[in-house]
This record gives structure tokens, sequence and C-alpha cells, in this order.
């Protein structure tokens, strides 16, 4: 062959060639970044509209309706979620993978354009945007101090964001426990009224004096001046004595009427660590991130911020996601560092040469290291799917060299000088290893480009297979021969040690060949005895439970609190405080963060509580152990409903991170709420099944105004006007803006009555407003105002109003059987008119499992096509591929007796070993074809050629199956996740070996009958 001919011939070509691989792998390694999963960018948009007061029917009908009507037309559209609440309306439009985000946004904000018209006439511009899952924060930081929250908040917010923010790698800043700094007008109505006022004469009067606007230019000859009209309030005392009006020839001031503070917005959110006040300061990476970089940036800043703090205050690290991604990183690592090891010293075992084994395993630090030129080359991280990838190879990357030292050793051993063996013997095989390595990294090409959400996610590893194992080919055959042909020596082999290997191998192999010739003899027998233990292995699929990713120790997860629709916040951080508590008591326990009203719409009756736990090794109980101890001890705490959840490393979509959600589409609301109570009712019951919830529940309080507009209309009092009043006094209104001109900020002024005068239903019937005439009436005299219950939000899903149900598992039960139940339950319950369907995990665990199955298909094709090829025969390839249904057996095997689950960690694995395993097979049918051509004949050359390629077989699967070793026991940080598809390769790996020895050489001959009778049968029909 060409390559390895001028490789022996000139041994500094292929020195040149593997340093440049080496430096380009290093380089790669020094670049590529960090993480825990490849990120897939979900294609998604997110539209949200306000219009303030507006219930959520009004919001849901008038506003959500018509843009998701418009939005719907758009090509690539996969899923419209929508969210309508008081005053607001959220759309989410997920778009299919193949989308372009850019022009998605462009379609959408093209269609939102249309829908403006159908939209009311007050309404705020819809604010469209992109959205990005996996925007999540990797370091929560709390500031804590002696100082008052809006003081912390303050600093948190002008002086430390934009210091964090300026550090390579953040994308942004999220606050938790932060109000902002507000001018607070509070209007006592008794006043107001006594005075004939109302509180649209003093915005009116603020909205006119505190302004100032571009006084344009004066020129001199020689000079040119900027006219600066000096109109803005400055200060609180000039607020109190803004004048609102002139009555009897006298000033009305604020003060007169209410008084001005400066204090913040209305305190809908609290954060705490470890049960001190804080403000909290989520960390969120940009999108391709380093995140162990940006995690290590922050913490550099972090100790120069600290020098400069006022004293008193602190700012420390609350919860650290980047800290377990670093120790899973470092951790395959390690298992690609140990089965490296493992796998060179069996080849010790096997070869019994120093020499001969620093030749073989030097293949291995070179095809890997090679890697990581790929990978920062297609862009890729170390993460666990490209980490996974180089442990899953370890022990196959050697393959390749194996063969091409064994078969040169062969060569010299029959006398043939070093070059020329290693020329030969490079030349016999080096067909077979193409073959054999084109069919691992074709197996991937159908991995690689799988749709949906498990393509993207696995994309990285399959190329990252294929980039390896064609690096340790190029090896093999540039490297190896030169080496071979320089320091491969026959050793006079002598000793104990010696002996005892070689007279075991020679047993070892005798017996092999005797048992090959029975196994020749009854054929039969052996094929039914392979078709019962396959049959066998069908069984135990069946048995096998099914699940997306296992769970894994991340050593932290949240608790996320819900008390009833309506409570105050108050109410809700005191059963907060209890769960706190509770936390902090567990011995495991490192550290607790806690927040209420976190997000956009700062709900006070929600809340979470992240718990982050000591390291590992410092505590008896896992993750999962402690987690269902949570959940026991929160179902007696009173008024509250508490959700256990892992903090799920792959982003799936849907509204919350539980693994189970399930979604009823419908036309009415009031029948969706009927129809999950019932099922959440059954879920509840099934053992196993935990955290379940609706996210439908009609019992939101509410006051409604009903506005008489025959008396409105009586009086000229415009709805508007009676709505703008409400609105004002008791939600409060920001009218106006405050410049601090030490800070360089502008914070809002804000309208309200004084909270006397409104804490009770009928307070708004005494809001005074004013006729055209000038005259007050109250509102009494228009309105009726009633108190009742309704949505606190209303969902909507692919156009349909929908109520979404939530669940986790646990004891045992996997994703897959809560999966089967529920749609046993929506058999039962779902009526006609009604449709449903899964979302997040769920929906991707479906999907993922339909995209695996193909893939798998399409690989066994793949593997077919390139095998034909290389053995220019249609049937040959069939011998080969036996050795699949067999490692099928081994696979499914070693994951029943492990306890483990059908997942798409193990899936890959299984996929995997349809590449692996017909290896050993290409070798034995392609050196019996080869006995077979020098004219041997067909049982006497499968009785040769088998014992012959028994060493290398030996070696290339023991080398694999203790290259995975360490990935399959699982031991180290995250290793329960990815330990699957180890046991699935050891597993699948031993059995096929075993039984491949015997079926193929059997198979080979019963399929060379059969081509011999349909050659005499086609030869018939000619004559």
């Amino acid at each position: 062959m060409f390559l390895s001919d001028t490789s022996v011939k000139r041994p500094v070509f292929a020195t040149i060639i593997t340093l440049a691989l080496i430096f380009f792998g290093i380089l790669g390694y020094q670049r590529v970044g960090i993480d825990l999963y490849p990120q897939v960018d979900f294609p998604m948009v997110t539209i949200t509209t306000t219009l303030f007061g507006a219930a959520p029917e009004v919001m849901d009908t008038d506003v959500t309706d018509p843009i998701e009507e418009q939005v719907n037309t758009i090509e690539g559209v996969k899923h419209i979620t929508s969210t309508s609440g008081y005053g607001f309306s959220q759309i989410v439009v997920e778009f299919e993978l193949y989308r372009d985000i850019d022009s998605a946004v462009q379609d959408v904000r093209a269609k939102v354009d249309v829908a403006k018209r159908k939209l009311p006439t007050d309404i705020d511009p819809p604010i469209i945007d992109k959205l990005d899952i996996n925007a999540r924060p990797i370091l929560w930081l709390a500031v804590t101090g002696n100082q008052p929250l809006q003081r912390l908040g303050m600093l948190a917010d002008e002086v430390l964001r934009p210091q964090l923010e300026s550090i390579k790698g953040v994308g942004s800043i999220m606050l938790g426990g932060f109000v902002k700094r507000e001018i607070r007008l509070w209007l006592d109505g008794n006043k107001l009224e006594a005075h004939r006022l109302t509180s649209n004469d003093v915005s009116r009067s603020l909205i006119a004096q505190n302004i100032e606007l571009p006084g344009g230019m004066v020129e001199s000859v020689d000079r040119e001046f900027t006219i600066r009209n000096l109109g803005e309030l400055r200060n609180i005392e000039e607020f109190n004595n803004l004048i609102i009006t002139y009555q009897n020839g006298a000033p009305v001031r604020l003060k007169d009427v209410g008084w001005a503070e400066d204090g913040t917005e209305p305190v809908r959110t609290i954060s705490r660590s470890d049960r001190i006040p804080a403000v909290g300061m989520g960390v969120i990476p940009r999108s391709g991130a380093n995140v162990v970089e940006v995690a290590r940036g922050v913490k550099a800043k972090l100790t120069e911020i600290k020098k400069s703090l006022p004293q008193g205050i602190d700012i420390r690290i609350s919860t650290d996601t980047s800290q377990f991604i670093e120790e899973a990183i470092v951790d395959v690592q390690y298992d690609v560092f140990f089965g490296g090891l493992l796998a060179a010293g069996v080849m010790f075992i096997f070869l019994l040469s120093v020499r001969s084994t620093l030749i073989t395993a030097i293949s291995i630090p070179i095809s890997l290291i090679t890697s990581f030129g790929i990978m920062y080359l297609m862009g890729f991280t170390r993460n666990y799917m490209t980490m996974l990838a180089l442990s899953m190879m370890v022990g196959v990357v050697i393959d390749d060299t194996i063969i091409v030292l064994e078969n040169t050793y062969r060569h010299m051993e029959e006398g043939a000088d070093p070059m020329t063996a290693a020329k030969e013997g490079t030349s016999e095989i080096a067909f077979a290893a193409m073959a054999a390595t084109f069919s691992i990294a074709a197996v991937f090409i159908p991995v690689a480009f799988m749709g949906g959400l498990i393509g993207r996610f696995f994309y990285q590893f399959g190329v990252t297979v294929a980039a390896s194992v064609i690096a340790s080919l190029v090896i093999a055959l540039i490297l190896i021969p030169m080496l071979c042909s320089r320091y491969l020596k026959v050793e006079a082999r002598h000793g104990k040690v010696y002996r005892f290997f070689d007279q075991s191998y020679g047993k070892l192999e005798n017996r092999y060949q005797g048992a090959l010739t029975f196994c020749l003899r009854h054929r039969w027998l052996v094929i039914l005895i392979s078709v019962l233990i396959f049959l066998g292995s069908i069984g135990i699929l069946i048995n096998l439970k099914r699940e997306f990713v296992p769970k894994s120790d991340e050593g932290r997860f949240i608790v996320r609190l819900e008390t009833s629709t309506g409570s105050t916040l108050h109410f809700t951080d005191e059963r907060l405080q209890m769960m706190e508590g509770l936390a902090l008591s567990l011995p495991e326990t490192q550290g607790v963060f806690v927040a209420i009203g976190i997000g956009d719409r700062k709900e006070v009756n929600k809340g979470f509580v992240v718990i982050s736990l000591k390291d590992r090794k410092e505590r008896r109980r896992s993750q999962q152990q402690i987690m269902e101890d949570m959940r026991k001890q929160l179902k007696g705490m009173p008024g509250l409903k508490a959700y256990v959840e892992e903090i799920t490393p792959i982003a799936t979509g849907g509204r919350r991170g539980a693994p189970l959600q399930f979604d009823i589409k419908g036309p009415e609301i009031e029948k969706l709420e009927t129809i999950s109570n019932q099922i959440v009712e059954e879920m509840m019951k099934s053992p196993g099944v935990v955290d379940v919830s609706s996210d439908l529940e009609l019992t939101k309080p509410e006051v409604r105004v009903h506005i008489d507009r025959n008396k409105a209309a009586d009086l000229g009092v415009q709805v508007r006007e009676i709505s703008g009043a409400v609105q004002q006094l008791v939600g409060g209104q920001e009218v106006s803006k405050f410049k601090d001109t030490e800070r360089a900020k502008r914070y809002d002024v804000r309208v309200r009555l004084i909270r006397d005068q409104r804490m009770n239903p009928e307070d708004i019937s005494q809001i005074s407003i004013r006729t055209p005439k000038g005259g007050l009436i109250k509102l009494a005299q228009v309105v009726k105002v009633e108190e009742g219950i309704g949505p606190n939000l209303i969902n909507r899903k692919d156009r349909q109003r929908s109520a979404t149900i939530y669940a986790d598992t646990s004891g045992g039960k996997v994703l897959g059987e809560a999966i089967g139940e529920v749609e046993a339950l929506a058999k039962k319950y779902i009526p006609l008119g009604y449709s449903h369907g899964f979302t997040g995990q769920a929906e991707a665990f479906k999907e993922s499992f339909q995209y695996l199955i193909l893939a798998l298909l399409q690989a066994i094709i793949i593997v077919y096509m390139v095998l034909a090829i290389q053995f220019n025969s249609f049937l040959h390839p069939l011998t080969v591929m036996l050795a699949l249904p067999l490692s099928m057996v081994g696979a499914l095997g070693a994951l029943y007796v492990t306890g483990d689950t059908i997942s798409i960690i193990s899936m890959i694995g299984m996929i995997t070993l349809t590449a692996l395993v017909v290896k050993n097979s290409i070798l034995l049918v392609d050196y019996t074809n080869t006995l077979r051509e020098r004219g041997v004949e067909r049982n006497q050359a499968v009785l040769q050629a088998a014992p012959i390629r028994l060493r290398p077989i030996l070696m290339t699967a023991v080398t694999t199956i203790l290259g995975v070793l360490p990935v399959a026991l699982g031991y180290s940080t995250g290793g329960e996740a990815r330990a699957g598809m180890g046991r699935a390769t050891f597993g699948g790996m031993f059995a096929s070996t075993l039984l491949t020895l015997f079926i193929v050489p059997v198979a080979y001959t019963l399929l060379d009958d059969l081509q011999k009778k349909m050659s005499t049968l086609l030869k018939g029909k000619r004559k």
C-alpha cells in the first residue's frame, strides 16, 4: 500500500505527519470550550404584549388570539405556546430546528404588524425577541450587608452588574430580591376631595412641570451656546412643593393632598442566602461560551470587587453549577486515561513485550489528541457527549494498530526482514482495516444527521467518534509500519511467565479449533441455539424500563413552592421560611438560596429553594434519596404545594422543568379544568408518580368593576376615564421620570392612593373622577363592585386553550412507565373535541426513541453497503453482520443485570456496537477468503483462519471491553448518567466476541452452500 510503503521507506515523512497531527490536536484542546452537554439552539421567538389592567380573558381573546392567528401561517412553526394574564400576553413560537432564528424573527415581526390592525388601540407595542432556553444561571451570587435591601439592590444593579457583564463570556445578569428605586407620590383621597381635585389633576400638573426640553442654540459672532431649560424636579422637596392648581388665589401643592417619597416599586420579590436577606445575582453565560472559563472569570472578578465594597457589604457565591460541570468533564477525561492504561495493559499481556506494547499503545494518545483538533474546527466543546465518545473509543482506536503489528510480527516469525514484513503485513490487512474503520465512521452518519433534538444532541458524539477512528487508521497505516520496520523484533522469549502464557494460549487455541470443528459438523444445532439465545434477549428487551436520560447526582436540586392563588408575599414567605429551615436542617446541605417573585411576572405566590449539597464523598445519601426524603417531609406542611425537581442539564422546552409535561387542549376552559383535575387525581394515586400538579386553576380572587354604561354616558364620563382612575389610584401608575444627576440615572415616578384607602374592594367606589362639566362624582354613581374568582392565567397550545399537567417519577418508576399510564388515563377521560400531547422532556423522549430506532436501521444498512463493497459480495456481508444480533444479546443482558434502563445514552451505546462488533467478523471472513483464493478448501480455510485470527480478535475485543470499563463502572462525578452506554458496550462486545468466534464460521459455510445452490439453480435455468 502506498502510504505504508512510503512511511517505511521515508521515516521522516511518517514522523512529520504524526507531529503535525499532535500539534493540531494540542492546539484544539487548548481552545475548545467546556460544557456539560452540547448546546442545542432552539429557534424560538417570544411576543410580549401589555395592556395595563386588562383581565386574562380580555388578553386571551383580544390580543393573544389575533396574533396567534397570523403567526400560525409562518413556515416551519412547530408549536405556539401562549400565556395570557392580568395586563400581559406572552406568546412563544417554537420553530422546527432547520429554521434560521434571524429569518424567523423577521417573519414573526411581519405577521405581528399585520395583526396590530385587530388589536386594541391603547395597547403597548408588542415586543418581539429571541428566546434562548439554554440561558440559565451558572452561578447565583448573594449580595448581603448592613444596608437596606433598596441600597443593596442599587449597588447590585448600578455598580456590580456592569462590572460582571463586562467579563468575557457573560451574557447577562439576572437579579432576584431586587426592587427598583421609585419616587412615590402618595395621594390622600379625602384631601383630594376636599380640594375638589382628582389624581388626573396631579398627573397632568406633574407632566407639565417636570420636563426638560432642548432650547436650541444661541450664536454670537465667535461663540455659540447650548440652551438648557432646567424644568425637571431635582429632589423630594421640589416634588412636595409642586403646584397642582390655584384655589382662591392660593397655590394647592402636592404636600396639601399627599406627599412624595424616595422609595421603591411595590415589593413583590424576596431572596435570601442561608437565611440572610440578600439580592441575588444570576450569572447567565453567552450562547456557546466556555461556562467553566466564564465562572473562573467571575470568581476572579469577585476577588477584585470585594476589595472595593463598602464596609459591611459582602458578595459571595451561593450556587455554582460550573463546579459540577468541571468535575464531571475532568472525571470523563480520567475515564479515558484509565481506559487507555487498561488497554495498554492488555496489549502487554498478549504480546509479552514492552517494545511491542509501546508501539501499539502510542496510537491511543495520538488518535485521541488529534480528535480535539477536529472538535475545534467543528466548533464543538469538551462536553459529556464528545468526551464520552472518546472514552468509548479508547479501546477501539488501538484496533487497527493491533492488526498491523500482529500481522507484521507473524511475517517476521515466518522469516521476513522487518521492512518487508512491515510492508506486506500492512498491505494484507489494509483494506480490511479500512473497511472496519469506515464501517464505524459510516454508522454515525445517520446518528449525526438524525432529526429533532436528539439529532442535534448526538451530532457532536457521532463526528467525534468518526474523527477518532479515522485518525487511528491514519496512524496505523503511516506511523505504525515505520515503527515496526525499525523497532519491532522477534524476541527469543523464555522464562516461566512467557511459558505460562504461551502454553495457556496454545491450549486455548487448540480447544477453540476443536470446538469450532464440532460446530461445523453440527451447524444447524449451533444456529438453533443462537436463535433461542436471541429470542431470550427479546424477552429481556420487553422487560427493560425506558427513560430519556438516567438521573445523576449533581449535588444540587430545586424545590418549587406554590401557595394558593391570591396569597400575599408575606403569606408565601412564611411558608418559604419553613421550607428553608427544613433544607438547612439536612446534614448533607452545604448552602440554600431562596427566592419569591423571580421573573417578569413577579408572582408572589410562587417561589423556589435551591439546595446545594456537600461533595458526594462527604455524605451517605445520594441526591435522589435526599430529594425523596424532602418530598415526604413537605407533605405535612400546610398551606402550600411543593415540587422537588432535579435541575435538568438538558434543555428540552416546556413551561417548567418537570420531566413529565402533558397538555390537554380544547375549547372550554371550565371543561379543561374538570378533565385535568380528574387526571391529576388518578396520577396522584399511582405509586412512583410524584409532584403532580396542573397549571389551570380558576381560583384567582378578583374584584370585578361593572360599569353602568348608560349612567356613565348620561354624566359624560368615558369608560377609559373610569378604568384609568382605578388603575392609577389602586394599582399605581408611572406618570413621569426623575433624573438623579449624581448617579446619571432616571427613575420612575409613580402615583398611587395611600394604603389605608385601597385595602378593601368597596374603597374603589369612593374614588372621584371629573366630569366634562368640571364637577366631581364618585365611582359609586357609575360602577358596581363585587368579588369573584377567575383564572389567574389562560394558557394556549397550538391555537387552543390548554391545561398542562406536570409530574416527576421516583422509587424506581421511570419516565416511560409514567407516560404509558398517562396515555391510558387520556383515553379514559378526554372526550371528543379535546386533544392531548406531551411536551418538554416527555415529548423529547417519544421523538428520540423513534429517531434512534430509525438511526439504528440506517446504520445497519450503511454497514452492509460498506461491507458489500469491501467483500465484493452480497452474501458475505450478511455473514459478518450476524455479530449484530449477537451483540444485542449481551448489551440487553448487561443492562438487565445491572438494573439499567434503555435511555438515549444506552441506545447510542447499542448503535456504537453495530460498528464495533463487525470488526472481528471482518478479520475472520477476510482472512478466510484470502486462504480460499490461495486454493485452500473452504472448511479447511475456516479452520485455519479462525485460530490465526483468534489472537487479534481477542486483543481488539478485550481492549475495547476494558477501554469502556471505567465508563461502565459509573463511579465518577455524574457517572450514573453515562454508565448505561458503557455497560451496553461492555456486555455487547463480550457476548458478540464469544458467539462470533463460533457462529460466524458456521454461518459463513451455510451461506456459501446457499450461494452454490443458487448458482447451480441459475445455471440450470439458463440451460
